[in-house]
This record gives structure tokens, sequence and C-alpha cells, in this order.
């Protein structure tokens, strides 16, 4: 049954402890989501000419959102927040996903980011992630040849110079290498156009966008519209639940 969290039955003693176990192996069987897919992270795109330039197109408002849907059902909210610094963008990003049987949280996702860009492009990156309890930082900065990434998950390395974090609203990150904004892995992608197609929006508008899928080490497809704003994503997670973005409207 569509949205429907598939329960096997067994016997439970009615006791704090009994209960807490029981919610805890449902946990492991049937809420195991790729993460690495929510971020960035799990995103508005705006055009940054070739790497050079802060002058982004930014949403009406200043703002772009996702319903997150698993298997249909709105599990939590993908939002972005663009403000000026400068000659220079501040993107903030906020992810709040959760997942219940009934009353009871049986996982719970929660991401912030902060990206700085210049009149040179990207600059830095700031992120703190709480993965069902799992606490995760990520910190990135150009430095003058290279982009040195620091993590809780990775330790410290030197990205490419062009690499770009994975936060999906530029588009010009299907063009260069590209680092997860959680663990601070530096992606092994292959990016394929798709082709156009349509999708439909939160409120159910259907909107014409072009279609990409990322393979490799993060598998998914991702979409921009005819402005090349980012529209949205879909994936298959762990457990073979489909997760699908649908931008506000």
């Amino acid at each position: 049954m569509r949205g429907a969290l598939p329960i096997r039955p067994r016997p439970v003693e009615l006791t704090f402890t009994s209960a807490a176990r029981y919610i805890r192996d449902m946990r492991r069987e049937h809420f195991m989501l790729d993460r690495r897919h929510f971020l960035g992270g799990a995103c508005a795109s705006l055009c940054l000419p070739q790497q050079a330039s802060a002058n982004i197109r930014v949403p009406e408002g200043g703002r772009l959102a996702f319903a997150v849907l698993r298997e249909g059902r709105d599990i939590g909210e993908h939002a972005l927040t663009f403000e000026r610094a400068g000659e220079g963008w501040t993107i903030e990003v906020a992810i709040d996903l959760a997942i219940r049987l009934g009353p009871v949280p049986m996982f719970r996702y929660e991401h912030r980011a902060t990206e700085r860009w210049s009149s040179a492009g990207f600059q830095s990156l700031e992120a703190r992630t709480n993965d069902d309890g799992k606490r995760l930082t990520v910190r990135a900065k150009r430095l003058a040849s290279a982009v040195s990434v620091e993590s809780s998950a990775q330790g410290v390395y030197e990205a490419p110079s062009a690499a770009l974090p994975s936060t999906h609203w530029n588009r010009r990150m299907l063009d260069v290498p590209f680092f997860n904004t959680q663990t601070g892995e530096l992606m092994s992608s292959v990016v394929t156009a798709k082709g156009n197609g349509a999708v439909e929006t939160a409120s159910g508008r259907k909107i014409n966008v072009r279609r990409f899928e990322i393979a490799g080490n993060l598998t998914l497809e991702t979409w921009y519209d005819d402005q090349q704003t980012w529209a949205g994503l879909q994936f298959k997670a762990r457990d073979g639940s489909q997760i699908v973005y649908r931008r506000r409207d």
C-alpha cells in the first residue's frame, strides 16, 4: 500500500525495556535511508558563470524550499535562503526530516550549512549534521590552488580547485568535482544528461525540466527548470523506498 510502513508481526512484552528494543529493531529493519543523498545534502540555482561570479539569480523572496516525500508521504523540508553579503552571497541550507511509526519518531535527520560566495566564486562552507544521533561536521575553504576540506568523517584533504559543495542549487556542480556536505567525501560520480521532461511541484503544478543522473557513490536523478533553477530530485533509499523532492511554489 502506498505510504504504508511494512511491520513484521512479533510478540512484544508490555515493558519499557522490550518496547525500546522493539523500536530499535524496527528502525534498523525499515528505516535505513541512505543519508548521503540528503546532502547535501540532500539547493536554487542560479547560473554561476564559469565559477567567476557571485551575481547569481536568486529565487523570488530569496528562498527555495522543497517538500521531501517518502513513498508519497511528507517527511520534512529542505530549504535554502539567499542573502547579499557585500559583493557576494551567503546561502543558508536547512534540512529537517522525521519518519514516525504512529506517534513514535523512528528516524530524525537535521542538517545546517552555510555557503559563502564572493565575486570570485565559492569561498567557504561550514556544515553540521545530526544523522539520527550521529553528529558530523564539515568545513571547506578555498585556497590559492585547491579547496581545503576538513570533516569529522574524512579528516583533512585538498580537493581540486574547481570543486564545489554538493548542495545542488548550483547547476554548475554537475560539471566539476563536488564534495558531500555531510561527510566531506569527494564524490566519485558520473553525471549523464537524461533529456527533457516534466515534474510536479509540491502543489501539483507541472514544470518543464532538464533531467540529470548522478551515478557512483552517490546515485540519484536531479532536475533543473528552464531558468536552471533547481527543481527537485529523486532516489531510492537503502530500504528500497522512493524519496522525492517537490519544489514548493
